[in-house]
């Protein structure tokens, strides 16, 4: 399903009485199937954007559209809502709450209609597709789980759903880089069997390598947008906190400041190695 957003904004009131605008006047499009990113500072809006699409604040103006339906509008179906976008927060294990995890991973389909039958089919799915065996951790208490099982567990749990579009908010953080590259190509998967996919990360090579459409948001606004290498293209004519260089292009900045000039266009690891056999080739380093 696409997602359009038009003019988004949303405010709230601390409790001091100061009004603080977290987003303002934010409009793009997300289409299906896409796998798109979403970078900015901390305290620039990332988690409220999600937390908009998935309905669960309401904007103070501006309007989600999902497959041309406005999210907010009175007498949308918000359980329809709720089958259709799966989010992942930070720490999710922090959410987890049942006896067992099975129950656990099964609670998000409570209302969704389905026999018992096909839930249980949707949960051991849902728990092997992250890496268990379902028989061997369906009756473990969640809470008795390290901390990376409690992690894969709450993902399941969003899973179980199978929702059309997947959103995660800093899903790699705290992870080492095994685990890292494990998740980034669990959910390139999900994305190439038709799920759209939503992320916001600090982590730039991952945004870089992984996502094909890029968000850049700075105090609330969007800054930049467009496919991922052309964002970061254009990363030289951006003053901005939000932005940064993948390591890739800070190696082509320091051989650029020696003898060798490589292409600005070089914005990935594979584009710095493809770049460098062609100057071994042509003798460019001897």
């Amino acid at each position: 399903m696409s997602i359009t957003i038009e003019n988004l904004s949303y405010s709230y009131v601390q409790h001091s009485g100061e009004k603080i605008a977290a987003l303002k006047g934010v409009s793009c499009s997300i289409e299906v199937g896409d796998f798109v990113g979403i970078m900015g500072p901390t305290g620039c809006g990332k988690t409220t954007l999600l937390q908009l699409l998935a309905g669960l604040l309401s904007p103070t103006s501006g309007h989600i559209y999902l497959h041309g339906e406005d999210i907010n509008a009175k007498g949308y179906d918000r359980n329809s809502l709720r089958q259709t976008i799966g989010v992942v927060f930070q720490d999710p294990e922090y959410q987890l709450f049942a006896t067992t995890v099975e129950k656990d991973v099964a609670f998000g389909l409570k209302h969704s209609g389905l026999c018992r039958d096909e839930i249980n089919a949707n949960v051991k799915w849902a728990l092997e597709t992250m890496g268990f065996e379902f028989e061997k951790i369906r009756h473990q208490s969640p809470l008795a789980l390290s901390g990376g099982e409690k992690r894969r567990v709450a993902i399941a749990g969003v899973l179980a759903t199978k929702p059309k579009i997947l959103m995660f908010d800093e899903p790699i953080a705290g992870l080492d880089p095994y685990g890292r590259q494990s998740f980034l190509q669990f959910i390139t998967q999900m994305n190439q069997s038709g799920t759209t996919v939503i992320m916001v990360s600090h982590n730039i090579e991952a945004l870089c390598e992984y996502t094909r459409h890029l968000l850049v948001l700075e105090q609330g606004k969007l800054i930049d947008s467009g496919a991922t290498r052309d964002v970061f293209g254009r990363r030289k004519q951006m003053v901005s906190s939000a932005f940064g260089q993948t390591e890739a292009q800070k190696i082509v900045t320091m051989l650029s400041e020696g003898a060798l000039a490589l292409s600005p266009a070089i914005v990935t690891y594979d584009d710095l190695l493809s770049a460098l056999k062609q100057e071994l080739t042509r003798g460019g380093m001897g």
